[in-house]
């Protein structure tokens, strides 16, 4: 944990006006200074910085907040990595605070470092590899790959115990870190006579290996390190770290399942690559597409194995807000073959002919069901249902809907009326991240207690005597008023910037920075304390309706002890709306 008066030392030395201006132009206009959105296209600049409030809002994407939030959107991390950035701005060295678990992963991190070094020197150094390194030529990779992916070679027989042993790593830290396992003659060496890729976490440090065999022999092709504090297969794209800012700046993704379906092209100059390490795509990694990209090309093989894979991963990438299209590769090949065999412009050039989503499902079901048959066409036609009812946008919907009804020759409003039948009730909540910010709408009367909340202690002290979370909106409003409750107290004295610095949930900082910046919303005390009473009174009046819907079905059913009970409750109520 980084100490909360660290991240607001250095939000007070950074000013908002200056690093923003660092990364885009700004033009002063009044109090304030504009510009062109860098989170969304616009031709009419819609993006406010407040030098007085040190804060930042898009009125276009919704995106806002403090200098932290500025980098976390812009440069896509975290919000330690953020203060990371400008703490190194400012030349100052982040004191984090280190538990136990912290502690652990550092010892971790040095520990699989220390291997991924060993692998490579052996590779790079040891004579008896030169047949791994021939082997590596003739499948492309040459001297410069090894060195940018630090590609090795483990040789196994404890050879990186003996090592990590002489540099005082533990027997528990090396089977924490997944690099050795327990047999019944003692711990060995996970990894044994394979080829190594390290697999980086977005930060470039080394979290895990993926390990190949050098001649197919007992045991499987490909091995990865086990699960582990530092490393879980789910939840890594590899590749990403080499590859995050060009996706971000073409705006899409390839993905791909191997190692070297990722190595191969994007040593070739398909630099917005990533693999999934052989796995179908989980929510997990999808949400670390999210971070950079809306737009997702998967290249899979085109045998029945990589069709499935496809069509499990076109769902969830639905499902994740993203827009999908298909590359379909060439029967045999993968994409580290098809590159080696027919070149980077080949490759490009399916990249080109990529399908949508759509299309590719409905031509694989054509290969599966009949289509001339009234079964294969109510086969073909639920599970596109399946597939469409992910999308977010209706208009989207009602658009591939006539897209089949074309396809099938059914009649649009009798797709649409099954349609409506077959969808899913209750579905589970998605792993949605939305890449613009919609402010939801809001009562003025909301508004006005938020923003004093934000600007005025003895106000922020009056909602927490009268009011509670439940008495706002459902949603960032309620959930911007419990946050505030939470972690902050009447007493303390906190400025603008310092409490939206300190706000991790980059969807509450930019509904709190919107508050801010609004200066529409006025400051009016008399207007606030009505704003008060009104959403007090609100909360009272529905409470003593349900007392009365109580009363009467105590009567309906002849329970006069719960009856008396109940108007006692009302007079209660009734008594306290009086001397409140």
């Amino acid at each position: 944990m980084i100490p909360q008066n660290f991240i607001e030392t250095i939000q007070a030395r950074t000013d908002i006006v200056e690093l923003i201006s660092g990364y885009i132009p700004l033009k002063r206009t009044g109090r304030n200074f504009k510009a062109v959105c860098p989170f969304h296209n616009e031709k009419t600049p819609s993006f406010i910085v407040s030098p007085q409030k040190q804060i930042f809002h898009c009125f276009g994407c919704g995106q806002g907040g403090g200098v932290i939030q500025f980098l976390m959107f812009h440069e896509k991390v975290s919000f330690p990595e953020a203060v990371e950035i400008l703490a190194n701005r400012l030349g100052i060295e982040v004191p984090y605070q280190r538990s136990g678990q912290a502690k652990l992963k550092n010892l971790l991190y040095d520990a699989v470092n220390e291997a991924s070094l060993f692998f490579h020197n052996n590779l790079l150094q040891d004579k008896n590899c030169k047949g791994v390194l021939d082997y590596l030529n003739k499948r492309g990779i040459d001297i410069k790959t090894i060195k940018k992916f630090r590609i090795g070679f483990a040789w196994g027989r404890n050879s990186l115990i003996n090592l990590l042993r002489k540099k005082k790593f533990t027997l528990d830290i090396l089977e924490k870190s997944s690099l050795i396992v327990a047999k019944q003659q003692g711990y060995r060496d996970l990894f044994c006579e394979r080829i190594t890729f390290p697999i980086f976490d977005t930060r470039s440090r080394v979290i895990g290996f993926g390990a190949r065999l050098l001649q197919q022999s007992q045991g499987p092709k490909y091995i990865n390190s086990l699960e582990n504090p530092l490393y879980s297969k789910r939840k890594q794209l590899f590749g990403l770290n080499f590859s995050k800012e060009d996706i971000a700046k073409k705006d899409c993704a390839v993905a791909v399942e191997g190692y070297l379906d990722m190595i191969t092209p994007f040593m070739a100059g398909v630099t917005n690559i990533v693999a999934s390490s052989g796995t179908a795509l989980t929510p997990e990694q999808i949400q670390l597409i999210r971070r950079y990209t809306s737009n997702i090309i998967l290249v899979f093989d085109s045998d029945k194995a990589g069709q499935l894979a496809t069509l499990r991963a076109i769902d969830l990438l639905l499902e994740g807000d993203l827009n999908v299209e298909i590359s379909q590769l060439p029967k045999g090949y993968d994409p580290d073959s098809l590159v080696r065999a027919k070149g980077k412009d080949y490759f490009l050039g399916l990249l080109e002919k990529r399908e949508d989503f759509f299309d590719y499902k409905v031509r694989i079901l054509r290969g599966m069901h009949d289509i001339d048959t009234i079964n294969g066409k109510e086969k073909i036609a639920k599970e596109v249902f399946s597939t469409i009812d992910r999308l977010s946008s209706e208009i989207k919907k009602y658009e591939y809907i006539k897209k089949l009804s074309h396809i099938l020759n059914i009649k649009e409003e009798v797709l649409i009326a099954d349609f409506r039948k077959t969808q899913s009730k209750g579905k589970a909540p998605s792993i949605k991240q939305n890449a613009s910010f919609v402010m939801e709408p809001l009562s003025i009367t909301e508004k006005i207690i938020l923003k004093f909340m934000l600007t005025n202690k003895k106000a922020f002290f009056l909602v927490k005597k009268n009011l509670k979370e439940e008495d706002f909106t459902p949603g960032l409003s309620r959930r911007a008023v419990e946050y505030l409750l939470k972690n902050y107290s009447a007493e303390e004295d906190i400025s603008y910037a310092q409490m939206i610095g300190s706000i991790e949930d980059k969807d509450i900082s930019t509904f709190v920075s919107r508050i801010l910046i609004d200066d529409q919303i006025p400051l009016d005390r008399e207007m606030f304390k009505s704003s008060i009473m009104k959403l007090r009174k609100r909360r009272i009046s529905a409470l003593k309706e349900k007392v009365k819907d109580q009363i009467r079905e105590a009567e309906s059913t002849g329970d006069e002890d719960r009856r008396k009970k109940l108007i006692n409750k009302y007079y209660k109520i009734n008594s306290e709306v009086k001397n409140g």
